[in-house]
């Protein structure tokens, strides 16, 4: 490809019309995406029209740039808002989601990531894909790694150590026989361990009801307030209406429910579970992917934590996993409900103030109520 060829690309801002040429575009970068027009405009229909952050007002941020050569679209950088709170008010953060450039114009990536890095009409821009290029982007344009301490760190529960270790072999290479007969010949053996050890979640599973995700109601606008209230951070807004937006794809009502513990008819607490195996390792793995209860009432978090647990084993999962939450509240988990810990090979969140009385905030991890639930890790 000419640097003559290369110069003459076009950077624009996209437009809904877009949607089936861009889909077609990151679907040959290697991205999972909806097909056929009909779920395509779907999908964009959620993401920048019906999305929740676009109804308060004076909102509008751009959907996205595109990269155009002879009218040819090369390259895609997508921007997501997503509505989240500080101090009782409404922050508009940009996610940066569905991004790929064709391997010959790599070289204008940058053009890409300098719109996004410059938009207006956002307090905060946001990654939480966990990879190392996307990463090395936001350091920089002037991007900090999210302060919250253990954001690089899975708590995990084996439930099932021969299926467990069988997949950590595979994804390490090992033949797929080897694996099943070594970890059968060393999963009672780690069975033992697990129950030495008392490697299991503390607490009752009691007064927890199961929900999906067209259940949610308005009781989870009164949650959302309280806890709101406690703590002057900044936390992806959890109203009825932005919870079933966010798990409202086919695929994630599928794999998504929420187990909630009410008091006095009063919901005080829930726990977001959401399936996500790994069939090319053939792991079984369930996931609490966000953890919100008022005043983080121990007894409520002993509960949620002993539901998943058993849910996770009635499943016939391997491994329950939980991922986020500020520091106080993941020691907490730790010293009572003893799980394992794995380490993630990059840290997986980013962001950037695009907002000057937010820099200083921001800063401290106190700021951050960060779980799975926050950018784009369970919007699909």
């Amino acid at each position: 490809m000419s640097d003559a060829t290369i110069e003459s690309c076009i950077l624009r801002r996209v437009e809904f019309k877009d949607s089936e040429r861009v889909t077609e575009l990151l679907r040959n970068l290697g991205l999972v995406l909806p097909e056929g027009q009909k779920e395509i405009h779907k999908h964009w229909q959620r993401l920048w029209i019906d999305n929740p952050a676009l109804q308060i007002k004076g909102a509008s941020p751009a959907r996205g740039w595109v990269l155009e050569n002879a009218e040819r679209m090369v390259g895609f950088f997508g921007n997501i808002p997503l509505l989240y709170d500080y101090g009782g008010r409404p922050i508009i953060v940009a996610d940066a989601s569905q991004w790929g450039v064709e391997k010959n114009y790599r070289s204008e990536t940058s053009r890409l990531a300098k719109a996004y890095f410059t938009q207006k009409n956002v307090a905060l821009l946001l990654v939480t894909t966990g990879i190392k290029p996307t990463g090395r982007i936001f350091l920089r344009y002037g991007g900090r790694p999210v302060p919250q301490l253990g954001c690089d760190q899975v708590l995990l529960w084996v439930l099932n150590p021969h299926g467990f270790m069988r997949a950590g072999l595979t994804k390490k290479g090992i033949n797929e026989k080897i694996a099943a007969v070594v970890s059968s010949t060393c999963a009672p053996v780690i069975r033992a361990g697990i129950m030495i050890s008392n490697h299991s979640p503390s607490g009752i599973a009691e007064n927890i009801d199961q929900i999906k995700v067209h259940q949610i109601e308005d009781e989870f606008d009164g949650l959302w307030l309280r806890k709101r209230d406690e703590v002057d951070c900044l936390m992806a807004n959890r109203t009825s209406e932005c919870l079933r937006w966010h798990f409202g794809t086919k695929s994630m009502m599928q794999r998504t429910h929420l187990l909630v513990c009410r008091k006095q008819k009063e919901l005080v607490g829930y726990a977001a579970i959401m399936r996500e195996d790994a069939p090319n390792i053939g792991l079984k793995r369930l996931k609490i992917i966000d953890l919100f209860v008022a005043n983080n009432n121990e007894e409520v978090i002993d509960r949620l934590i002993a539901a998943a647990f058993e849910l996770a084993q009635s499943d016939g999962c391997d491994v329950l996993e939980l991922i986020g939450l500020p520091s106080a509240l993941r020691d907490y988990i730790i010293s009572r409900h003893n799980p394992c810990r794995r380490k993630l090979e990059t840290w997986p969140a980013f962001y950037k103030v695009m907002q000057d009385d937010l820099k200083a905030p921001l800063k401290s991890e106190n700021a951050w109520y960060m779980t799975g639930y926050d950018g784009d890790t369970a919007l699909f």
